[in-house]
């Protein structure tokens, strides 16, 4: 029997990291899990924040950019939940933690996973895809890109 508590989904707002909070809420919705963690790894962010910080030292602009990529992961998974309604399977919506964090995105996943939150407020593919699987504390399912799971059983 399949059980969790969590779902961590990394998303870069690619057409398959759709599918991949697609299946994900639909694990949610039919389990019964109560959370998903929508994570975006964006590795060239903590440049971007310094650009930006030369420009304001003294306004928000850190914040707001951080609560900007939030934004955007919550929105990915309102799409998805519209998206599921409008296919005639509407699903319940989970507690959803938005994280968005710089780096290397298999390294800020291990840190997840392994409890921590990511040290600021992508899509799997590749061999980067297989380490996350093998070093990850929790098991792992990997979305393969072929359309969306909800308009198929």
């Amino acid at each position: 029997m399949f059980t969790t508590k969590r779902i961590l989904v990394p998303i870069d707002f690619s057409e398959v990291a759709h599918a991949a909070i697609s299946t994900a809420l639909q694990v949610a919705d039919r389990n019964e899990i109560c959370e998903i963690i929508g994570l975006h790894v964006q590795p060239d962010l903590t440049d971007e924040l310094e650009r930006r910080m030369e420009v304001a030292p003294h306004g928000n602009t850190m914040m707001n950019t951080i609560e900007d990529h939030e934004a955007s992961v919550r929105t990915a998974f309102q799409v998805e939940l519209d998206r599921a309604a409008a296919a005639g399977v509407p699903l319940r919506a989970p507690k959803l933690r938005a994280y968005v964090s710089g780096g290397d995105w298999l390294d800020v996943c291990l840190q997840v996973t392994h409890g921590g939150a990511p040290g600021l407020k992508g899509l799997l593919v590749g061999s980067d895809t297989e380490r996350l699987v093998h070093r990850a504390p929790c098991s792992v399912f990997v979305v393969k890109p072929a359309g969306y799971p909800y308009l198929r059983d």
